[in-house]
């Protein structure tokens, strides 16, 4: 396994902040976790070409790690986008230009 922390810490950042733009922005929720174990898989059986001390095994299985956290990420997204859509569906016009009325006086 590499024994570097910091290739942890920014993998894991990066497929957090990756996951949520993604899904945020795209609105499509698994194409992340699919890149992701996809992209890692590649570099399992890449990494250990240059590197004497590498297996393949661990890279693959913390790819798969990366992907079901990705995973996790991207459905609690889709999740709260739509309870919020249907949130705000349930409200009205009315309730909501009201609420901002309400604010404004406050």
């Amino acid at each position: 396994m590499i024994s570097d922390v910091q290739f942890y810490i920014y993998t894991i950042l990066a497929v957090i902040i990756l996951s949520m733009a993604v899904g945020f922005f795209t609105n499509k929720y698994l194409l992340m976790p699919v890149v992701t174990f996809v992209a890692m898989g590649i570099a399992a059986f890449v990494l250990p070409n240059f590197y004497n001390n590498l297996a393949w095994e661990p890279l693959l299985g913390y790819a798969a790690f990366l992907a079901v956290l990705s995973f996790v990420l991207t459905m609690s997204m889709w999740v709260v986008k739509r309870n919020r859509k249907r949130s705000k569906e349930n409200r009205g016009p009315n309730e909501t230009i009201n609420e901002a009325e309400h604010k404004k006086e406050i």
